[in-house]
């Protein structure tokens, strides 16, 4: 007879498999950076050249900061899309993000980094909880399932 699937059993087979219900930032961005094949450059005081996202800012003729969140290396930025007179965390935060899960490269000014990191790690914790780690549950209740020793 079949056994009644509980939200316990998921969970601990998840752990069997590796994968953990709360782990630190640092191992969700290596996470999404293996598997993805992707990369966060945070060290570097310039890009390379070869990023699919840059974040840094620049200093006005009249001293004021503008904060740059472009994909752009030739310095041609869209003024609409590109450029901002505030830092947009949340903004800046999710395109990194969304940038790295899709296998793409970003370069963030360590400067500018310092100001958004928390709220980043904030960021990935999110997406690990409501989105990674929920599809791996429904991932495993479906094979648990399927083995015919439970039923729900």
């Amino acid at each position: 007879m079949a056994e009644l699937l509980t939200e316990k059993i998921i969970i601990e087979a998840l752990e069997a498999d590796g994968v953990s219900q709360k782990i630190d930032n640092s191992a969700i961005l290596e996470l999404i950076q293996e598997k993805n094949n992707s990369n966060l450059d945070i060290t570097r005081s310039w890009a390379e050249g070869d990023e699919d996202l840059l974040l840094y800012f620049q200093t006005t003729a009249d001293s004021y900061e503008l904060y740059i969140c472009t994909n752009s290396h030739n310095g041609n930025l869209d003024f609409e899309r590109d450029v901002f007179y505030y830092l947009d965390h949340g903004h800046f935060c999710e395109t990194i993000k969304e940038v790295l899960i899709t296998g793409g490269n970003v370069w963030c000014d360590p400067s500018l980094w310092d100001d958004i990191e928390a709220e980043f790690y904030y960021t990935l914790e999110d997406w690990y909880d409501y989105d990674y780690f929920n599809d791996k549950k429904s991932e495993m209740k479906e094979r648990l399932l399927s083995t015919g020793n439970y039923k729900i």
